[in-house]
């Protein structure tokens, strides 16, 4: 197995790779006018960074087991690549400190009114209608997209399974 050192080497340098086809997958996706979010283009970034990947893998003569562990691994990746992003993109603590760095500290008065509960609904609903997940019409909200609840139901059965309650305690 003169790859798998090789293979090494390029499933290590992979996060790189898959962090600057992001940066080149969000600017083209822009200038084309497309309306990419962070995650939409961590999406086609991760599927475009799997092509070199797999041609350097085959140049290298990976053979079928080496490549279903290549998959394994690219897979556990992104799911990790994805996590930094929905973390950098939706976690009220980052969102906080950064601005807290970035604006040399901050009225308290001033973080509490951008950060208050209205606020915080208004923007995920803003968030759900640019990526076509709800409509908002005559002040009425209407589901735009099921895809995600198809998920969310995927992931009411595992939690059920788990004995995890379906929903936070105090909601509906």
């Amino acid at each position: 197995m003169p790859w798998l050192g090789p293979l090494l080497v390029l499933l290590v340098s992979t996060p790189l790779l898959m962090f600057a086809a992001h940066a080149a997958a969000f600017r083209l996706l822009d200038r084309a006018r497309l309306g990419p979010t962070a995650h939409s283009s961590a999406f086609v970034a991760l599927a475009a960074a799997l092509v070199p990947v797999c041609a350097t893998a085959w140049s290298l003569g990976v053979s079928p087991c080496g490549f279903a562990y290549l998959a394994v691994v690219y897979a556990a990746l992104s799911v990790l690549y994805l996590d930094v992003v929905n973390i950098a993109e939706t976690s009220l603590h980052m969102h906080l400190l950064l601005e807290l760095e970035w604006g040399g500290g901050a009225p308290a008065a001033g973080l509490l009114d951008r950060y208050s509960p209205e606020r915080m609904v208004a923007a995920r609903l803003e968030r759900l209608v640019s990526i076509g997940q709800v409509r908002i019409a005559d002040g009425r909200c209407t589901i735009a997209n099921r895809s995600a609840l198809h998920l969310a139901a995927v992931i009411d059965i595992w939690r059920r399974l788990l004995g995890l309650p379906a929903s936070p305690p105090g909601t509906i």
